[in-house]
């Protein structure tokens, strides 16, 4: 096999789907899928740069598959980018043509997105059964608001969930996923921004076969199935609130979260009932304290794993558990890995010279 065989052009706007190479008595016939890619001035040219990079990846493969690009505007004109003019080949009208629509991430501005593209949400609403999409991030805001979403679980970045849940309360969003995918429905949504790879790589396997994704994921020196965003989330409690009180009672949990929570003794710090302590609690940080307490001990809990060698069970005590197994049950339903399995994934090794 020669160097073109392998090395063959991007396929975006180079050649036609409707006149593949010829088959030749080494090589089979090439399969073209054509892949069309939403482009809004709202996008992170990384993510789109990213969706561009891992299909003519694709087209670098030996083998049967190969991908045309075609990016997608709009008006069908080019797209004003904060960081430049972004050329097109078509408008929304070419969404139907494709195989696989993409949607890359739109930072944190996917509702404002959304409402500055009527047309591209109109084509996305009819598009026929054939056609899968794939959103990146935040570019689920766009097929969020064709309502194909509503009843279906569906992720994005764990930073934007609460605000997709918001806007689209029909959508059951659920951001521990990195991936959620509906082959009935045609389509998959991933978290945040290098997920991204993940939608892809899970796009190239629906189009083509298993084989074909897991040597891309090999070119691409990934895994093809990683695990669920939790394992990247911050704690619960984490978002910014002005509650006062309710920050001075974290700060008072985080400062020794092995010490037993007593409600009353916290709702007495700040003059108020437990259930109201339990109402602000809620308000401010999204979780109770004893979820936040929870929180803060599995946290605590990776970072003794990454870092030491202990036991498992010390490891447990020293973050408030007596009870090794409930422990270890508890750290599997949060992050989805054993104790064991976490340390061994995210232990940090000594650099060598």
């Amino acid at each position: 096999m020669v160097a073109k065989d392998i090395f063959d052009a991007d396929m975006d706007k180079s050649q036609s789907p409707d006149a593949p190479s010829a088959p030749t008595a080494s090589r089979r016939p090439r399969q073209v899928h054509r892949v069309a890619v939403v482009t809004c001035p709202q996008h992170s040219l990384g993510s789109l740069g990213l969706v561009l990079d891992v299909f003519r990846m694709a087209n670098q493969m030996p083998g049967a598959h190969r991908f045309e690009l075609i990016r997608v505007s709009e008006d069908g004109g080019p797209v004003a980018h904060p960081d430049g003019l972004l050329v097109v080949e078509g408008g929304p009208e070419c969404l139907a043509q494709a195989d696989l629509v993409v949607i890359p991430s739109l930072w944190t501005h996917g509702p404002a997105a959304a409402a500055s593209h009527p047309l591209v949400i109109a084509a996305l609403s009819a598009l026929p059964s054939r056609v899968r999409v794939a959103t990146l991030c935040s570019g689920v805001f766009l097929l969020a608001a064709t309502g194909r979403l509503d009843g279906h679980v569906a992720t994005t970045h764990w930073m934007l969930a609460d605000d997709l849940q918001a806007r689209h309360p029909d959508v059951r969003v659920q951001a521990s996923l990195n991936l959620v995918q509906s082959d009935a429905d045609g389509w998959m949504c991933s978290g945040g921004s290098l997920a991204g790879v993940d939608a892809c790589l899970r796009a190239v396997q629906a189009l083509t076969d298993r084989e074909t994704a897991r040597d891309l994921a090999r070119m691409l020196v990934t895994e093809l199935d990683r695990g669920p965003q939790a394992l990247y989330m911050p704690p619960p409690g984490w978002r910014r609130h002005a509650d006062a009180d309710i920050r001075r009672l974290q700060d008072h949990i985080e400062a020794d979260c092995a010490r037993p929570l007593l409600l009353v003794e916290l709702a007495a710090a700040i003059h108020v009932s437990v259930r109201t302590l339990q109402r602000r609690f809620l308000a401010a940080t999204g979780v109770t304290p004893i979820q936040y307490q929870q929180a803060l001990r599995l946290a605590r809990a990776q970072a003794l794993l990454e870092s030491g060698r202990l036991p498992v069970a010390e490891v447990a005590e020293l973050v408030g558990y007596s009870d090794r197994v409930a422990f270890g049950r508890l750290f599997k339903r949060m992050t989805g890995l054993t104790p064991a399995a976490w340390r061994q994934r995210h232990a940090v090794e000594p650099l060598r010279a």
